[in-house]
Formats: C-alpha cells, structure tokens, sequence
C-alpha cells in the first residue's frame, strides 16, 4: 500500500522488517501485516510511503533492499520521518544505528519508535535508546550463537546435509536414514565433472588451467547449481577447492590415516570408513576443523583422491624442482632437538650426473642454529 503525494516538508516513511528468527518465535505482533496497521493507524492522514523488507535479518543493512531505498529516498530530501513499531526493527547492530541515525540527523529526518515511550531528540530519551539497542544486539548474537551450536550439533550427530550452499556435483533430497529424516547429497549431472577434475589433475603434468581448458574443448558440463553462492560456470579457483574437498572422495582407512596426520579431529571411528561414502568436512566454533562421515557416496577412489592431495601440497609448499618426490606427511616430522621442521635437501655433483637427498631440520640454518643437526 502506497501514497507518495510529497510535501514542503517530505513524507513520512513507514519501515517494517521482520527477520526469519522472528518468524521461527511465532511474534504474532511482529508480522509484516501487524506492524504496518500500527504504523498506519499512528500517522492518520499523512502522507506515507511502506519500506518492507520481509524475512531479512537486522545485523545489518546492505542486505536490505527497502531499507537502501529508503536511506536513498532521504538523501533526496524526499522523507521527513521514519516510523518502525520497535527500534531494533531499524537495526540491531549498535554500531551502526548510530553511522545510520547520524546520517539522518544531517538529512533532517526523525525516527519515532512506538514501542518506546520516550523522546530521541532529548539526551535521556537517546541514552534509553541505545541501551535498548544493546540489549538487541546482545540477543541476535545470542541467537547467532545458539544456531552455530545447533549446526555443530547436528554435523556432529548425523551425515546429512546440514544446508546452505549447494556443492558442486551434487543435489540434495529428503531421505530416512537410521529413522532420521534429513537431506542427503546425491550425484548431479555435474558429477562426471568431477571424476575428470580428480582424473586429470593426478597426472603430474596436469594444471588446473588444463582441466578448465579440456571442459570448454570437450563441452563438459560446469554449470554450478545451488545458492546464489554457487551459480555460474566453474573457474580455477573452484576447481581448486572441489580438489581439496574430502566431500567426493570414497573415504576408507587410508582416508582415516590422512586426516588423522593432518590433525583434524575425527568424529567417527575408523569403522565408518567403508570406502563407499564421502567426508563432510565443519569446523566448530573455535575454528577447528572436524570431519564426519556422510551418508552420500563418494565420487572418487581414496587412492586418486590421495594423489590430488599428495599433488597439491606439494604444490603449496615446495618449489618445483621437476623430480623431488614429496608427500602430505613432508612438514610433520619434527626435530627432536630444536623443534624445527624436517625439509627435504637435494644436492648434485659438478656433473650433474648423481643426487644426493637429505632430510635436513630447518632449524640448522635460522640463527641461533640446532645444537645438533640433524639428518636422516
């Protein structure tokens, strides 16, 4: 509902918002259409004008389309107050409230809350203010929280797909699994992308530019699905990502024995690792990573997954010298004497007719030096 005939001294602006947390709670009094009739009701014949951004959330702005357009409306002069039923229907992000009020101020323009009975252009009614929106932003962080600990929660306990971006390669669908319901990742017409990325990329003489490159040759399909995320054509930096993803390989203990080198914290005992499902890889609320077996299957052997492994830390922590052989376990030996990692020492006669390799501590060339240099 709109009426936009303009004054001498600007319209009023009606803002409502109601994020999905609000709908989850069953606020009754918060609905979009509840908000609007008590805005409506309070400003009587004025002229107005609806901002409503439904299901969005109020940590911050810029994902808020009616919100932009009414901060760009009161640039233009064209709004002289802003009615919402409760502050923190504005923003509850303190911080910027207060960027966002500031700038309201410059404009001319008011906001009015009729939840709180108390007037903003006075400092005491300013100080009620922001402690209101303290306690908003405290609980959205609260809110946040709870729902990162229920995502642990749930990664932890199940392997199904916990939401939110779709990977590339497969698509989701409800299934009953162990007399749960939930989601489970299944192959998607992307999936033989995949097994060519794992394929080509294991031959030492692969790039990631030369997989991209036989995709367009060959018209293989690397249209991304899922969130907004996850749309468009696949580049390098995604297939590099797909490569480092435990998600597609056939994890058995092998598998189990890598990330157990890699110290990730392993939910399920190696049992699970039947050589038939991939890996979800989450990391909790510390940021560490932790990995569960899922209830997909995977798309790749371990053996060919292992070498795009092996392959890429190669790649990300040594030079390429053409011949060296190096692994994932290259970086974990340690010395006993200094601490120091174990690198790999390669040296040649004049000739260049014999290699010597050594595994050499780092240690023995920073400046304090190891007091025992050691070799193996």
């Amino acid at each position: 509902m709109k009426r936009t005939t303009k004054t001498n001294d600007g319209i009023t602006a009606i803002y409502v918002r109601r994020s999905v947390s609000d709908k989850d709670k069953g606020n009754n009094s918060l609905s979009i259409s509840a908000q609007k009739e008590e805005c409506i009701r309070f400003v009587g014949e004025c002229d107005y004008r609806i901002y409503c951004d439904d299901g969005k959330s109020g940590k911050d702005v810029m994902h808020r389309p009616a919100f932009m357009q009414m901060m760009s409306d009161a640039r233009e002069g064209l709004i002289s107050r802003i009615i919402v039923k409760k502050y923190d229907r504005f923003s509850r992000n303190m911080r910027e409230y207060l960027n966002i009020t500031d700038e309201l101020d410059r404009y001319g323009v008011t906001v009015y809350s009729l939840s709180e009975p108390f007037n903003t252009e006075t400092k005491e009614g300013r100080m009620m203010r922001n402690n209101l929106l303290n306690f908003a932003e405290f609980e959205r962080e609260t809110i946040a929280a709870r729902v990162a600990d229920a995502y642990n929660t749930k990664a932890r306990e199940t392997g199904f797909y916990q939401g939110g971006r779709m990977y590339y390669g497969y698509d989701s669908e409800r299934r009953k699994v162990n007399g749960k319901t939930g989601s489970v990742l299944v192959p998607s017409e992307q999936a033989e992308s995949v097994r060519i990325a794992f394929q080509m990329y294991q031959n030492p003489d692969c790039s990631l530019k030369d997989i991209i490159e036989y995709f367009k040759e060959n018209d293989i399909v690397t249209q991304r699905t899922g969130s907004y995320k996850s749309r468009g054509s696949i580049n390098q930096s995604h297939v590099s990502l797909i490569l480092e993803s435990p998600l597609y390989v056939r994890a058995d203990k092998d598998v189990y024995a890598y990330f157990q080198s890699r110290g990730f914290e392993i939910v399920d005992d190696v049992e699970a690792y039947d050589g038939v499902h991939g890996v979800f890889a989450h990391k909790d609320n510390d940021g560490k990573t932790y990995v569960k077996v899922g209830y997909h299957e995977g798309l790749v052997d371990s053996k060919t997954w292992l070498a795009v492994q092996d392959k890429k830390a190669h790649n990300r922590k040594f030079p390429n010298n053409g011949k060296a052989k190096r692994s994932w376990l290259v970086g974990m030996l340690k010395c006993p004497h200094c601490g120091y990692s174990i690198q790999l020492n390669i040296q040649h006669n004049k000739e260049r007719t014999k290699t010597w390799r050594y595994l050499i501590d780092f240690g023995f060339s920073t400046a304090k030096g190891c007091r025992k240099r050691t070799r193996i």
